[in-house]
């Protein structure tokens, strides 16, 4: 994600089982996520545990991810591995952003998102941006999820992905502004 990260267009590359997961998954309002992506765009942002210092970096800046997705003509949801409700205490006072719980990363599967080897979550570039976020107070918690699971950020539309970020280390961010401009420009990434 990020400059790193590439985007694509992935109609014909998600797993067969993205539908049943969009029906079974609902948003934090109650709505599932299939009904959900037929209404509206949705900027689907799947997070890594809560204790990690990229999430806690993303979590700061919630407020311009949010404007972002919302300026471009999308609504950004969260996916979390946390128990429904468990992640508000890290939500801070953005408790108004849509969330999806995910605990068994069912959904992070659905979309394509593994779990970490060494290089892609201990490499070190990710090493060096995590002493940076560090550096700028965003500190690393406790365990709060699967802390070998890779992030990705997607736009989501009928049930089905239009772009995708799949991070390449842990430390990835979500480009916003680059999913828009993939499906805009019709260029392909991964």
């Amino acid at each position: 994600m990020g400059a790193v990260g590439a985007v694509r267009e992935m109609r014909n590359e998600a797993p067969a089982h993205l539908d049943h997961a969009a029906a079974a998954f609902h948003l934090s309002t109650g709505e599932p996520l299939l009904e959900a992506s037929r209404s509206r765009l949705l900027v689907l942002v799947f997070l890594r545990h809560f204790g990690c210092t990229f999430t806690r970096q993303l979590l700061r800046g919630l407020e311009d991810f949010q404007h972002s997705a919302t300026e471009l003509g999308g609504e950004l949801v969260l996916v979390h591995m946390l128990k429904t409700g468990d992640e508000i205490r890290y939500l801070g006072g953005h408790g108004d952003v849509a969330r999806i719980a995910d605990p068994r990363c069912e959904l992070y599967r659905a979309f394509g998102l593994g779990r970490g080897g060494f290089l892609e979550l201990f490499g070190p570039r990710v090493w060096w941006l995590g002493m940076i976020a560090i550096f700028k107070g965003c500190g690393v918690g406790h365990l709060a999820g699967d802390g070998l699971q890779m992030p990705g950020a997607f736009l989501f539309r009928d049930g089905e992905i239009v772009a995708a970020q799949r991070a390449k280390s842990a430390s990835d961010m979500p480009d916003i502004p680059a999913l828009f401009s993939a499906i805009r420009d019709g260029r392909a990434g991964s």
